[in-house]
């Protein structure tokens, strides 16, 4: 079982690389591990869409993996998704990707230039196929885009067109990749902080690293049980 982590920073995955044994190293962007029977590779791709979408298509096109795993750090929309909370995101939109009008976002959809049920969107959305029973984590519904959102304008307009329960800067290109390569993926996300008017005094990305940390170790120990996808 070969599983490929992406992370758009070292920093957000340190804690759960360092207890794993390095085998090898491959260029800048790659790094080979092993834990227990599973081959881990571990690639930073950097921050935002593009570079994520680059980096990611490359490496599945280098290496078969079984299974795609994106996992970070972000932002909630959501009260009662407080800080430190572990989620499992089931759906992805692009919230910078369309028409900025002064009061409102026109999505792509919206405007007339894609089908909303375009591959691999449905209803405007894409959605992970892949559902794991082992994975005990609340569902949620990401956006994302190439700032980290601090402006209460954007925020509103966001907020009031995709409707969304949390914020990245990599996922909807880890679903749209591996969606087109047919290849099984998930996105597993930590709240660091609120999206709001920006204020990092309020949040505390040590606590959602280190659960995240602890929810990564926990999925693999109970993933050689888990006999196919569902």
């Amino acid at each position: 079982m070969r599983i490929l982590f992406v992370g758009a920073t070292c920093f957000e995955l340190y804690q759960f690389f360092e207890h794993l044994i390095e085998i090898e190293g491959e260029g800048k962007n790659i790094f080979h591990y092993k834990w227990y029977d599973l081959e881990i590779d571990l690639l930073i791709p950097g921050i935002g869409m593009t570079f994520t979408a680059y980096h990611l298509t490359r490496a599945l096109y280098t290496t078969q993996y079984d299974l795609v795993i994106n996992a970070g750090i972000a932002g909630s929309f959501r009260d009662e998704l407080s800080i430190g909370t572990v989620v499992n995101v089931k759906s992805e939109q692009i919230c910078d990707l369309g028409i900025e009008e002064s009061n409102s976002i026109i999505s792509l959809f919206d405007a007339g230039f894609m089908e909303t049920d375009q591959f691999p969107f449905k209803n405007g959305k894409m959605i992970n196929p892949n559902h794991f029973k082992e994975l005990e984590l609340s569902s949620v519904e990401g956006v994302t885009g190439n700032i980290s959102h601090g402006n209460p304008d954007s925020i509103t307009k966001i907020t009031a067109t995709f409707g969304p329960d949390i914020e990245s800067m990599e996922g909807a290109a880890v679903f749209y990749v591996c969606m087109h390569e047919k290849i099984p993926f998930l996105e597993i996300r930590a709240i660091s902080n609120y999206v709001e008017s920006r204020d990092t005094a309020k949040w505390d990305i040590p606590l959602a690293i280190e659960n995240l940390t602890d929810e990564l170790y926990r999925f693999l120990r109970k993933f050689a049980k888990i006999k196919q996808l569902s």
